[in-house]
């Protein structure tokens, strides 16, 4: 009988220590996820979106742009089309590679390099710049046989992908894309939309100011 009680004690014991140990866990776990929400939320306070000050420098790349923090010297010029900046040596001003360049604020906008370099006109969720311009096609002259180059305007709708950086030439159909996964509610209003191709501005702001919380 002692020796069947000291079993039962001993079974009592272990179960109690695994709780305990299990407790423990739980809580360590607990506050490792604390930590990492905070150290996410902390992240987000430095994200470009969530400020009107902005630092004026050069971003050269995406990351540099979403935290706010240019590398770049904030001593350049913009002369509507290219970045210049003080050669070292010689003091002239050169022109900036725009392979070298993902953007550049002036201190009070932001603007991102396309095929130009283009205002930010929309942060969140989404950011939306456009771009104007003229590209060229090639159209074949009947006679004489010549190949010839034909200029034609165009204009780009872009989005950028906050989460991920990735831009996007924006469409109807990317949108529908974009509103079926997040934002049912909207898609419906925007198939009701009789201009949908002047609306897609639009309806990425109602997006961005509907889906905060999708931003990471």
């Amino acid at each position: 009988m002692a020796h069947g009680s000291q079993q039962a004690t001993h079974l009592k014991t272990n179960k109690t220590m695994s709780r305990l140990l299990l407790c423990f866990l739980l809580a360590g776990q607990i506050d490792t996820l604390a930590q990492v929400a905070s150290d996410s939320l902390k992240n987000r306070d430095n994200y470009i979106i969530n400020t009107t000050a902005y630092k004026k420098g050069i971003y050269k790349t995406f990351d540099e742009f979403k935290y706010n923090n240019p590398s770049g010297l904030d001593d350049f010029k913009f002369d509507g089309k290219n970045i210049l900046v003080s050669d070292g040596k010689t003091g002239r001003l050169k022109k900036l590679k725009k392979r070298e360049v993902w953007g550049f604020s002036d201190g009070s906008k932001i603007f991102v390099s396309w095929n130009k370099y283009n205002e930010i006109l929309e942060k969140g969720r989404y950011c939306y710049f456009k771009e104007r311009g003229t590209r060229i096609a090639f159209g074949i002259s009947a006679f004489p046989f010549m190949i010839l180059p034909i200029p034609y305007p165009y204009k780009d709708e872009i989005i950028i992908n906050y989460n991920t950086g990735k831009p996007f030439v924006l469409s109807k159909r990317l949108l529908k894309k974009i509103l079926t996964s997040d934002d049912p509610e909207l898609l419906k209003e925007f198939k009701n939309e009789t201009s949908k191709r002047k609306k897609l501005f639009d309806y990425i702001v109602k997006y961005n100011d509907r889906n905060v919380s999708k931003i990471k």
